[in-house]
């Protein structure tokens, strides 16, 4: 990481032409994460509509601009947003329930039950739960991945809840088309046809929203797709531009499914349908061999590596290291929190960097620079936003956090990457901004009545556990 002083970015003048712009964060240790990892000491940046206008040294941006409104880092560091890439935003109704169940298991008794017993009005409670707890560790950005919910007032309902949250994100929408021998639920099983053409009811839908969510496909598994279906879905992405992402070789019974199916393992039908790419983002990946990351490589294939989700359920170690070692993006995420039981970006930023380091036997493998950017640059290439997010640098979207050392946890502040990556929590969170607007300021949410909305979602999750009949010690 290269420390700066001086140097500064800024969009030519005249911008704006009355030369009053809308915010300056001034005094902010500023971790750009740019090409170079720029930390600017003593730094500020510029934002105008939404947008990051200049990023240099305090003394530099602030006599360059008058701002509507000042925000006092007081030499705290500035990090860009984190970019979780694979949730399910509903799961935080099942916190805790089916607790030492392995993966297929936990499918069957817990998550699918309560996803097909829940209402559009508890999913939005749930959904913005979980989009609270991204907020509350510094995410910025999040992909969810729904599962393939046969009401359309539950898909709208998530994506509500997203936008009422402030987030920027991507509502995937799940996809089956079969594998009801292999265990897929009858109900979830629809048409190609049919799905792909809620998807593109679902992207005109959050466009006239005016909200920072797009819509994507998410396939739910190789074993509930037929080979039509995946050819569709490829052909789908390259006429509309739609990205695609997939729960790939997270147990070893997927790659035997496909194998059974089609006499090919998971990564190898994926290459055969014409899938893979990097508009395709893969999550798990954890029983991958040597050619199945060679091939990932070859076509430019992001992972979404998902560690305490893998930890949790038992799943496995993903060769991280190795696809690292082959050129491919890696980026990170919680998994939804019914098989991690959080949200939380911080814990996750945490052991994504130490289970490799544990696995591998090497302290050096994943450095704490490394997995942060894994958590932004990486995060956002993998969704096709670094355009926009990723890095706090002139042009880009304003997604940011101030990060608040003063805590036990967290103090003394020697290295501010070091210290996000292993001695951090959402308490340090002092204040968190997407597209300009801030969305927690000291501490405190100034969009959502968090309160009501922990009473909302315990009653709902108490009284949705015993519809289900899955076990709860409140019941």
């Amino acid at each position: 990481m290269s420390t700066s002083d001086s140097a500064q970015q800024s969009i030519p003048e005249p911008f704006p032409k009355n030369g009053v712009i809308d915010t300056i964060i001034r005094h902010a240790t500023v971790i750009t994460q740019n090409d170079q990892r720029t930390a600017i000491k003593d730094g500020a940046v510029a934002i105008h509509h939404g947008q990051i206008v200049s990023v240099g040294a305090d003394t530099m941006v602030s006599g360059s601009y008058s701002a509507m409104r000042e925000i006092d880092a007081s030499n705290r560091p500035l990090f860009p947003g984190l970019v979780n890439t694979h949730t399910h935003l509903f799961q935080s109704a099942v916190k805790g329930l089916g607790e030492d169940l392995p993966l297929g298991d936990w499918l069957r008794q817990v998550t699918v039950p309560t996803s097909q017993a829940m209402t559009a009005d508890e999913l939005y409670i749930f959904a913005l739960l979980s989009c609270v707890e991204n907020i509350r560790s510094g995410a910025t950005t999040i992909n969810e991945f729904s599962y393939p919910l046969p009401d359309s007032n539950m898909h709208a309902a998530a994506i509500r809840a997203m936008n009422a949250s402030g987030l920027r994100g991507r509502y995937s929408r799940g996809i089956v088309d079969g594998g009801e021998e292999f265990g897929s639920s009858p109900r979830f099983i629809r048409p190609i046809e049919q799905s792909l053409a809620h998807v593109r009811q679902l992207r005109t839908e959050a466009h006239s929203q005016g909200g920072l969510i797009d819509v994507g496909v998410a396939i739910g598994i190789i074993w509930g797709m037929t080979e039509h279906g995946l050819r569709a879905i490829r052909a789908f992405a390259n006429d509309t531009g739609v990205p695609v992402s997939m729960h790939v070789n997270e147990v070893p019974f997927d790659a035997e499914c496909s194998f059974t199916a089609w006499g090919k393992s998971t990564v190898p039908m994926l290459e055969s349908t014409g899938l893979l790419g990097p508009d395709f983002l893969p999550v798990h990946c954890v029983h991958m061999s040597a050619e199945d990351i060679h091939t990932f490589a070859r076509h430019g294939v992001p992972v979404s590596y998902n560690a305490v989700s893998n930890m949790i359920l038992g799943s496995g170690i993903p060769p991280i290291a190795e696809m690292m070692r082959a050129g491919i993006n890696v980026c990170i995420a919680t998994d939804g929190s019914g098989s991690n039981n959080s949200n939380d970006m911080l814990e996750s930023l945490k052991f994504s960097a130490l289970l490799q380091r544990a696995a591998c036997r090497d302290a050096a493998v994943v450095t704490a620079p490394t997995a942060v950017d894994w958590a932004t640059r990486n995060g956002a290439r993998a969704m096709n936003m670094f355009d926009k997010v990723g890095s706090i640098e002139v042009g880009k979207r304003a997604d940011m956090f101030i990060f608040d050392s003063a805590t036990a946890k967290s103090t003394p502040l020697h290295d501010p990457i070091a210290t996000l990556v292993h001695s951090s929590s959402p308490a340090n969170m002092h204040m968190v901004m997407v597209d300009g607007n801030v969305l927690l300021e000291h501490g405190r949410l100034t969009r959502l009545d968090e309160a009501k909305l922990i009473q909302d979602a315990q009653q709902m999750s108490a009284a949705l556990s015993q519809r289900c009949g899955t076990h709860s010690l409140l019941r």
